[in-house]
This record gives structure tokens, sequence and C-alpha cells, in this order.
């Protein structure tokens, strides 16, 4: 009879305990290590969005309706007196997807959870005075941003530009269910801003 050599059938069971074992380790570290790199890309969606529109603030490419009256004039917003404005990005759930909103969405990007669209606005505080004895008027500006994607991941509370980190953005399982329907642009007291 030629000598035959093989696994036991107790090796075999130690080799599978053993891979099992290192499975239910394995799987958590490599989930918990794509969605920090997902919450890492939406940090950058996020902060682009912010840099595309304080872009077009530093341009004076937008435009500010300074009251809700009808017929309005909006204003530059060079023009713009101190105050908090806004500017409004919604391409889902129903909302009117304008040509201004493709061209932020361009140079914004989509979220990192399955390329989705954002919802939301991003939020910017203008502030004139002047400085020191000759009178030189300087003017800041402080960025926030609200934004959530169609599949619920995201910021679901403004946030200033300066918090906006990976533990800020919140996913499907945290975020408040009904988030995408309840966000909430600012009140009257900011100004809606547009494209030129």
């Amino acid at each position: 009879m030629k000598n035959r050599k093989g696994f036991t059938l107790i090796e075999l069971l130690a080799v599978i305990t053993i891979m099992g074992i290192l499975m239910l380790v394995a799987i958590p570290a490599v989930s918990r290590t794509i969605e920090n790199s997902r919450r890492d890309a939406y940090v950058d969606v996020v902060k682009t969005y912010i840099n595309t529109v304080r872009n077009a603030v530093l341009a004076d490419e937008l435009e500010c309706k300074l009251s809700d009256a009808d017929g309005a004039t909006p204003t530059s917003v060079g023009a713009t007196p101190n105050g908090t404005y806004y500017f409004k990005l919604s391409t889902f759930d129903g909302d009117t997807e304008t040509q201004q909103t493709k061209d932020i969405m361009e140079s914004g990007g989509l979220s990192s959870w399955s390329n989705a669209n954002v919802k939301g606005y991003i939020k910017w505080i203008k502030q004139a005075r002047t400085e020191g004895e000759t009178g030189d008027l300087k003017t800041t500006t402080s960025y926030s941003a609200l934004l959530v994607d169609a599949g619920k991941h995201g910021l679901d509370t403004e946030t200033a530009e300066m918090s906006i980190t990976r533990q800020k953005i919140k996913t499907s399982a945290t975020i408040d269910p009904t988030a995408e329907n309840a966000i909430s642009y600012p009140d009257g007291t900011a100004k809606e801003c547009t494209l030129k």
C-alpha cells in the first residue's frame, strides 16, 4: 500500500477556525477603513464647494437679493452690506436644477458614497470695518456648510469651515432619517445669492 499524505480532519477544522477568527477581526477593520476614507473624501467635497463659492464671492460673480419684496433688484456681492448670505445647492428630490447649480456642481463634485448628488447650502458672513488710524476698510468673511447627499450622508447641521472634519460627517446609519427632507435653508436674516 502506497504512503498517502494529507491533512487530517482535525487539522482542517483548526485551519478553518483560525481563518474564521481572522475574518471576524479583518472585516470590521477593513470596513472601518473604507468608511473613514469615504468620510475624508466627503470632507474634501464640502471644502471644495466652500472654495468654489469663496472664489465666486471674491470674483464678484454672485448677485444677492437684499429683501424678499417682489421686484427687489439683486446686488453684486461687492456692493452688499455687512450680513449673512448663502448659495443654495439643490439637485435632487424635486428641486429645480438650474444651470448655475450645475456649474457649481461641476466644480464641487459628488458625494463619495455612490457618487450621489448633494443638497444644502454654503453660507458666509461678510463683515466690512475700518481699521487703524488711516481708516482702511477691511472685509472679512467666514464660511459654513450644510450638505447632505441623496443617500443621507454628510453634514445634517450647519458646520463652520474650520470645524469640518471626518468626525462631523454622518452616515445613513447615524444621520437623522428625516434630514434630507428637513434641510431648512437660512431664515430671512440670511440673503440668498445666485450666480450672475
